[in-house]
C-alpha cells in the first residue's frame, strides 16, 4: 500500500516546488526554506493560484481534443475509428489505459496548464497536483507575515480568504478523483515518503463528507462577490452550488451500493442525501442574486462559452480560468480535434451531434418528440423535424438544409455553405469518401463562434468554459428535491419546488412550463428532469457523469447510437433515423467505475479494487 501511495505521492509533490511564481520554479533542495516561500502574501497566494489554474478548461487552445467525455456518451459521436476514443473508450479496454479520460491514474505531467499543448496532463493527474500545493498552502498559512496594503482588504480578510479559496479548491479537485474512481483516501495533508498509507479505502459517501466539510468552511470563510481585480474566483455561491452538486451525486444510485448492489438494475437515490442536497442547491440559489450571478437572455445564450467581451461569463459559478490560448487575438480556430468538422479545417475525430440528442429537444409547446400528443397537439411535424422545436435546438447543432455560415462570406469549396446530408450530398460524400461515420448533424456551438473555420478565421473572440452554470443549480435542486419531497413538495427554507426549478430553466429558454401530465408524480417527472438536463447542458461534458450516476448506461446505449436518415423520395425529403454502423459503446457493470491499474492493485493490501475489475 505504501508503494502504492509514493506513486501518487510523486504526482502530487511535485507541485510543491513549482508554481506561476519564478522563485517557487524551485524546491526546498534549492535552498529556498518554507519560511521564506510562504512568508510572503503573494507568494503564498501564487502557490494557490496554482492549484485554480490546473482547474481543466476544455477548450482550452486549437488542438484540445481532450472531450472524451461527450464521445463516450450518447449525445456525440467521434466519426472516425481508428482513434483511441473509438478503440480504447468506446471499446472498454480501459484497465492500464493511458488514454487521457481514463489515464488520469498514469499519465500525468507537471508544469503543463499553459504550454501551449494541454494534451499530456489529464483532469485527474491536475488534481493530484493542485491538492498537494493547496496542501502546502494551508500547512503554511500562519507563515505569512507581510501582508500588502492597497488591495482593498484587511490582512485579516486576505488570510481569510486564502483558506476559503484552498479548502474550495481542495474539494473541487478531490471531486474530479471521486467522480471517476469512488471513495478514495482522504487527502488533507501534505504527505512525505515516510506516511504509512496503508489504510482501509473509505466509501464514496465517506468521501464526499470530508469534502462537504471543506466547502462548509469554504462558504464561511469565502466572499460573496470578489473586487474587479479578483473576478473569476471562487464565491460563497461557488462553494455553496459544488456542495449541492456533490451531494447531489453521493445521493445518485450508482453511489450507494447498499441500495443498488452491483449487478443489479436498481436506482434507487439515498433520500437522507437527497434531502441535504436538495438544501444545498436552496441555499445557492438564494445566494445567486448577492454573488452577481444571473442567467443571460436568451438572445444572449452564447455568451457563456464566446463572447467579444473579455472576463467571466454572468452565469459561470465555477470557471476554468482564462488563459493566453483564450486571447481574441489567437487563432481564429479552435476545436480541432473534438468539434470543428474535418472540411472546415479540424481533424478526423471531429465528434458529431447524434440522432439521440436531437431526439431530446421538445417542441416549441414542450412534448416530447416521441410523445403520441406530440404530432396531435404540440406541432411536431415528422415531415419537418427541424421546426417548431426547443429555441436551444438550432442556435447548438446545424441540420440538413442550414446555410452554415450566416453573414459570412462563401467558404471554399462554395459547396459546403448549405448542409446537405442527403446520399450524394456534399457533406454526405465527404464524410462518407472519408470511411467516417456521418450522423447528418454538426456543431453549431456552445464553443464554434461565427467564423471559426480554417476559411474565415475569425478573431476578437474571447472564449470560456464554465464547470458549473446558473441553470445547473436550479437543475441539481430539482433532482434533489423531486427525489426527496416529488414534483410540487416545497423544501424546507424554500418555496421553490421542483417543477418550478426546472421551469425557471426552460422559461429562460423562451420553453413554457413542463406540462402539467409531466409533473403526475416523481418517476414521471424524472424523465423530464433528465431530458432537461440532456438539452440544457448539451455539449458540457455532463452527459457522460449523468449516465454513469444515475446507473442509466447501458440502458441508454443498448438502444445504439443513432444518427439522421433523410432521403429523397420522388422528389419528396423523407426524414428518418438510423443506427450509425460501426458506433459502439461496450459498457459492463464494471464500467460504471474508472479502474485502478494493475500495478497498483498488486501491491494492495488493504486497497480495494472498483468491482468487476
Amino acid at each position: 500500500m505504501k508503494r502504492y501511495f509514493n506513486i501518487l505521492l510523486l504526482l502530487v509533490v511535485l507541485a510543491s516546488t513549482y508554481s506561476c511564481e519564478d522563485y517557487l520554479d524551485q524546491s526546498p533542495e534549492d535552498g529556498l526554506t518554507s519560511e521564506q516561500v510562504f512568508s510572503d502574501y503573494f507568494s503564498t497566494r501564487g502557490t494557490l493560484d496554482r492549484a485554480n489554474r490546473l482547474i481543466h478548461n476544455y477548450v482550452f487552445n486549437d488542438s484540445d481534443w481532450s472531450s472524451e467525455l461527450n464521445g463516450m456518451a450518447d449525445d456525440c459521436q467521434v466519426s472516425a475509428t481508428r482513434f483511441p476514443v473509438h478503440t480504447v473508450l468506446n471499446s472498454g479496454n480501459w484497465m492500464d489505459s493511458n488514454f487521457r479520460e481514463i489515464g488520469g491514474m498514469r499519465s500525468f505531467n507537471v508544469n503543463q496548464e499553459f504550454n501551449g499543448n494541454d494534451i499530456p496532463i489529464e483532469i485527474v493527474g491536475k488534481a493530484f497536483i493542485a491538492i498537494r500545493a493547496v496542501n502546502q498552502v494551508m500547512k503554511n498559512i500562519d507563515l505569512i507575515t507581510e501582508y500588502p496594503e492597497g488591495l482593498g482588504y484587511t490582512k485579516v480578510q486576505l488570510k481569510n480568504q486564502l483558506i476559503g479559496q484552498a479548502y474550495f479548491l481542495r474539494a473541487f479537485h478531490y471531486f474530479q478523483i471521486i467522480r471517476r474512481y469512488g471513495g478514495f483516501p482522504i487527502m488533507d495533508k501534505v504527505y512525505d515518503t515516510t506516511h504509512d498509507f496503508n489504510e482501509t479505502r473509505p466509501t464514496y459517501l465517506e468521501s464526499t463528507e470530508f469534502m462537504v466539510s471543506d466547502l462548509d468552511k469554504a462558504i464561511e470563510l469565502l466572499p460573496e462577490q470578489w473586487n474587479s481585480q479578483n473576478l473569476g474566483r471562487a464565491t460563497k455561491t461557488s462553494a455553496r452550488a459544488l456542495k449541492a452538486m456533490s451531494l447531489l451525486y453521493a445521493a445518485s444510485p450508482l453511489m450507494n451500493p447498499q441500495l443498488n448492489p452491483y449487478g443489479s438494475n436498481s436506482k434507487t437515490y439515498n433520500i437522507d442525501l437527497a434531502k441535504r442536497a436538495a438544501q444545498a442547491g436552496a441555499e445557492a440559489i438564494n445566494g445567486l442574486t448577492a454573488g452577481g450571478y444571473e442567467m443571460f437572455s436568451m438572445e444572449d445564450y452564447t455568451e457563456n462559452w464566446y463572447s467579444r467581451n473579455s472576463g467571466f461569463p454572468k452565469e459561470a459559478i465555477i470557471q476554468a480560468p482564462l488563459s493566453p490560448n483564450t486571447d481574441p487575438n489567437g487563432s481564429g480556430r479552435a476545436g480541432q480535434g473534438w468539434f470543428l468538422a474535418q472540411f472546415e479545417g479540424g481533424w478526423a475525430v471531429e465528434g458529431q451531434p447524434t440522432q439521440n440528442a436531437v431526439d431530446k429537444f421538445e417542441t416549441i409547446s414542450g412534448y416530447d418528440i416521441n410523445d403520441p400528443e406530440a404530432q396531435t397537439m404540440g406541432g411536431y411535424d415528422p415531415n419537418n423535424p427541424y421546426e417548431n422545436r426547443d429555441p436551444r435546438f438550432r442556435r447548438l447543432i446545424w441540420v440538413h438544409g442550414d446555410d452554415m455560415y450566416p453573414d459570412l462570406p462563401n467558404p471554399n469549396p462554395g459547396a459546403a455553405r448549405t448542409l446537405n446530408a442527403l446520399p450524394g450530398g456534399w457533406h454526405y460524400n465527404f464524410e462518407n469518401s472519408r470511411s467516417k461515420m456521418f450522423t447528418g448533424y454538426y456543431h453549431r456551438g456552445k464553443f464554434k463562434w461565427p467564423g471559426c473555420n480554417k476559411w474565415h478565421r475569425s478573431r476578437g473572440w474571447f472564449r470560456m468554459f464554465p464547470h458549473i452554470r446558473v441553470p445547473q443549480v436550479y437543475l441539481d435542486f430539482a433532482e434533489a428535491a423531486n427525489e426527496a419531497y416529488g414534483p410540487n413538495g416545497a423544501v424546507p427554507g424554500t418555496s421553490l419546488t421542483a417543477v418550478q426549478a426546472i421551469n425557471v430553466v426552460r422559461n429562460r429558454a423562451e420553453m413554457p412550463n413542463v406540462i402539467a401530465k409531466y409533473t403526475a408524480d416523481k418517476e414521471t417527472f424524472k424523465k423530464r428532469i433528465y431530458n432537461e438536463r440532456a438539452v440544457e447542458l448539451f455539449h458540457e461534458f455532463h452527459r457522460w457523469h449523468d449516465l454513469r450516476r444515475w446507473k442509466l448506461a447501458q440502458d441508454v446505449f443498448a438502444e445504439g447510437i443513432w444518427g439522421a436518415d433523410i432521403k429523397d423520395v420522388n422528389g419528396n425529403i423523407v426524414y428518418d433515423k438510423k443506427i450509425i454502423q460501426g458506433a459502439q459503446r461496450i459498457f459492463e457493470h464494471k464500467h460504471y467505475w474508472y479502474p485502478f491499474p494493475t500495478d497498483v492493485m498488486n501491491i494492495m493490501t488493504k486497497f480495494e479494487q472498483n468491482p468487476g475489475w
